[in-house]
């Protein structure tokens, strides 16, 4: 795969789940913890909010970098493939600690696909 389709790739997908994250931080709380105390709504929200905003960093960096050479785009992609599997890992070691019941099935296969793109591409 080209790195320039990669890093699109990559760098789209980082902007739509941090626009959903920011669009309605609420509603995608409720979907992966369910229904919080009226007290941790908001601050859940915030803090949606923040994560969906460092998602949406991400991938404007990837879009942005989209046409650098080959070999500056294959480091690019290793760098986001290690950041990308660092938040998997968080995400991974939420149930591991005993923050969840179980672990969200979409990020999974979102996160591990992306890494997988930008190996393919780098």
């Amino acid at each position: 795969m080209d790195t320039s389709v990669a890093l699109t790739i990559i760098g789209s997908v980082m902007i739509l789940l941090g626009l959903v994250k920011n669009l309605i931080p609420k509603k995608f709380n409720q979907i992966v913890m369910g229904d919080l105390h009226e007290a941790a709504v908001n601050p859940g929200a915030a803090m949606r909010i923040v994560i969906g905003g460092a998602f949406i960093a991400v991938g404007i960096i990837a879009v942005y970098c989209r046409n650098l050479p080959n070999d500056s785009a294959a480091i690019l992609l290793t760098g986001l493939q290690i950041g990308l599997a660092v938040i998997l890992v968080t995400i991974i070691s939420g149930k591991l600690r005993g923050f969840m019941d179980d672990i969200p099935i979409p990020p999974l296969f979102i996160f591990t696909g992306l890494i997988a793109i930008g190996y393919f591409a780098s």
